[in-house]
C-alpha cells in the first residue's frame, strides 16, 4: 500500500533547505536580500502597506528554483492533465502531510499558540475555479482535512491589483479569534499570501501562519545564485524546518 512516506520519498533528491534569516536573508520569506537590510524588498513593502496585518510567521517546506524539478513539479500539478496531473498532485499532498505531521508544532510554538485550529488556502484571481491545492488540503492531507475552511474569497477588484500587496485583494469570513494555518503553494513576491493573512486578521483571525511549499527563486536574478549555492550544501532531511533548522523530528 503506498504511504505518505513512500509518496515523499522522492522529494528528498530535490528538496532544499532555506537559509536561517541573516546577512543577506530575509528574515520573512528566506529570499535573498540586500547587506544590511533585514528584508527583502517585497516583504518590506508588504510590511509597510499592510502593518500589523502580516502574517505572524512564514514557513517556506522547501526552496522551488526556477527550471528545476521541485518548481516543474508545482507549475504541473495545476497546469498538466490526465495521470500525470495526479501523479503530481499526490506527490505534492504527500509533502504537505509528511511536513505537517513533524513540523507543525514547530509552527505554533513560534507563534506561541497552542496550535491552529482552522486550515485554508489562498484562492486564486485568476478566475481557477476549483484550485487544487484546495482540493489537496482539504481532501487529500489527513493532518489538515478535518480543519479546512474556505475562508477567503478574491474582492472584484483582485485580479486588477496585479502582484502588490492589498488590504482589499480578499475578504474573509468572521472570525473569532481563531489561529489560522494559510496555505499556499509557491512564494514569488509573497503579496498574494500577506495579503491573504491580513484579510483573516482583519476577519478577526488571531495568530495567522503562513506555509509555503515552494518559495520561488531564479538563479539567474541578482546574486540569488550565490544564495542558492549556501542553501544547497546542507543535505535535505524531512526532520529539519525552516524555524529549527537541526534534525529535531
Amino acid at each position: 500500500m503506498t504511504t505518505v512516506v513512500g509518496l515523499s520519498a522522492r522529494y528528498a533528491n530535490f528538496l532544499v533547505h532555506p537559509l536561517l534569516p541573516g546577512s543577506g536573508v530575509c528574515q520573512i520569506c528566506r529570499g535573498p536580500a540586500k547587506d544590511g537590510y533585514p528584508t527583502c524588498w517585497p516583504c518590506h513593502e508588504a510590511s509597510r502597506v499592510l502593518g500589523t496585518g502580516v502574517a505572524d510567521t512564514v514557513v517556506p517546506v522547501s526552496l522551488a528554483l526556477k527550471g528545476e524539478q521541485y518548481a516543474n513539479e508545482l507549475w504541473r500539478y495545476k497546469n498538466a492533465a490526465g495521470p500525470q496531473q495526479q501523479y503530481f498532485r499526490m506527490g505534492l499532498a504527500a509533502v504537505l502531510w509528511r511536513f505537517l505531521a513533524l513540523h507543525e508544532s514547530c509552527i505554533s510554538d513560534h507563534c506561541a499558540v497552542p496550535g491552529f485550529g482552522i486550515v485554508t488556502t489562498v484562492p486564486s484571481t485568476s478566475g481557477r475555479a476549483d484550485h487544487p491545492l484546495r482540493t489537496i488540503a482539504a481532501g487529500s492531507v489527513g493532518v489538515t482535512r478535518e480543519r479546512y475552511r474556505d475562508l477567503l474569497t478574491p474582492t472584484p477588484d483582485a485580479a486588477a491589483l496585479g502582484r502588490t500587496a492589498s488590504p482589499s485583494r480578499y475578504t474573509a469570513s468572521a472570525l473569532w479569534g481563531e489561529n489560522v494555518l494559510l496555505i499556499d503553494d509557491t512564494w514569488t513576491t509573497g503579496n498574494h499570501a500577506q495579503s491573504a493573512a491580513a484579510a483573516l486578521k482583519a476577519a478577526g483571525a488571531g495568530s495567522v501562519a503562513i506555509l509555503i511549499l515552494g518559495r520561488h527563486l531564479n538563479i539567474d536574478y541578482g546574486n540569488t545564485a550565490t544564495h542558492v549555492e549556501q542553501a544547497r550544501l546542507r543535505r535535505f532531511s524531512w526532520g529539519i524546518c525552516a524555524l529549527r533548522n537541526w534534525n529535531h523530528a
